[in-house]
């Protein structure tokens, strides 16, 4: 067991999903869990979920993405269930590491609000199937059918804008949007899929939606988290400005 995780630490398990849609169907359910004990070569014990009263008996052979909560701040990895245990009235999981640990940075999903200009495409089913099987193709030979919108929060996580549009759910975007960075503006290109669209309460001729990234690349998350962090930054210079 890795020496950053402690015997007691809470960790949350969410199903790895294969497949774009399958991903998004629905919500993904996170299951509550703890660290019991060592095992061989390096996994772990930890406790079988529970809900509403009773154990959730996951799978030998499922895989999660796993969150712990630990004195060395949260950390995240993939894992797979190896095994299923009854010991007394305990009814264990052991869990085997299939990546390292890596700090996960609450930052990340801190939602900026702010107003910015996007624009976006639909993908549509064969350049998503190219997509999901990562096979390279010539994007500049597909029809690029860009819509308006408007962003209305932003994080490290993804989007929330308006467009006049109705956009189904689960669909998958590309998305492009402006920065400014120091003295640089950087052009942001992103795929996302729509987790909501709804009527916007203010104005029923504008659609509210929300897109989770897809796939983002660390570097491009990462200028995205550093931005919201400037914005911030010079928004509160501001205002201490006004209050001096």
């Amino acid at each position: 067991m890795n020496n950053k995780i402690g015997i007691g630490d809470k960790l949350e398990l969410e199903k790895i999903e294969t497949g774009l849609l399958a991903s998004f169907e629905k919500e993904p359910k996170i299951y509550a869990s703890q660290v019991l004990d060592e095992a061989p070569e390096g996994d772990m014990f930890v406790s079988m979920p529970i809900q509403g009263g009773k154990v959730i008996p996951l799978n030998v052979g499922e895989e999660f993405y796993a969150t712990f909560y630990s004195k060395s701040g949260m950390l995240r990895c993939q894992v797979q269930v190896t095994g299923r245990y009854k010991k007394e009235s305990l009814y264990l999981l052991k869990l085997a590491f299939m990546t390292e640990l890596e700090k996960v940075q609450r930052r990340e999903y801190y939602r900026l609000s702010c107003h910015l200009p996007l624009i976006y495409r639909i993908i549509e089913a064969d350049e998503r199937n190219l997509l999901e099987e990562d096979i390279p193709y010539d994007d500049e030979e597909m029809v690029m059918n860009w819509q308006n919108g408007e962003i209305l929060d932003l994080s490290g996580g993804g989007i929330r804008f308006i467009t006049p549009f109705e956009i189904p759910r689960h669909t998958l975007l590309q998305v492009r949007f402006d920065i400014s960075l120091g003295e640089e503006t950087e052009v942001m290109y992103a795929y996302a899929v729509l987790l909501r669209a709804e009527r916007s309460p203010n104005n029923s001729a504008i659609y509210d939606s929300r897109i989770k990234f897809w796939r983002m690349d660390r570097v491009t998350r990462e200028k995205i988290v550093r931005f919201i962090f400037e914005t911030q930054r010079k928004k509160r210079s501001r205002e201490a400005g006004k209050i001096g």
